[in-house]
C-alpha cells in the first residue's frame, strides 16, 4: 500500500463526504504527531496497533564477502515497529 491507497482508505473511513484534502490533513496530522513523539520520548505506543521504538545502533565492522574488504558501519539511530498481539491476529 502507497501513499496514495492510504489516503483513499482515510477518506473512505471518515465517510463519503470527505475530501481528499481533508484526508491528506488527517494523514499528515497523525504522522507529524508521531514524528514528534519519537524525537521526544522515543516511542510512541498506540493500543490495539503497535509500538514505534527509536534505539541506538552501536558502530560495527562488516566483512565484504566477494573481496573480504572490511567496512566499517557508524552508530545510528534506527526506527522499530512492533504490532500489538491484536494486530499479529489480524495479519495471521
Amino acid at each position: 500500500m502507497n501513499r496514495q491507497d492510504l489516503l483513499l482508505r482515510i477518506q473512505q473511513a471518515l465517510g463519503g463526504t470527505a475530501t481528499r484534502g481533508a484526508a491528506e490533513q488527517a494523514l499528515d496530522a497523525v504522522l507529524r504527531a508521531v514524528q514528534a513523539g519519537l524525537l521526544e520520548e522515543g516511542e510512541v505506543k498506540l493500543a490495539g496497533f503497535g509500538a514505534f521504538r527509536m534505539r541506538q545502533v552501536a558502530a560495527r565492522r562488516l566483512l565484504l564477502p566477494g573481496s573480504g574488504r572490511e567496512v566499517k558501519l557508524p552508530a545510528r539511530r534506527e526506527l522499530r515497529f512492533t504490532p500489538s498481539p491484536q494486530t499479529r491476529r489480524k495479519l495471521s
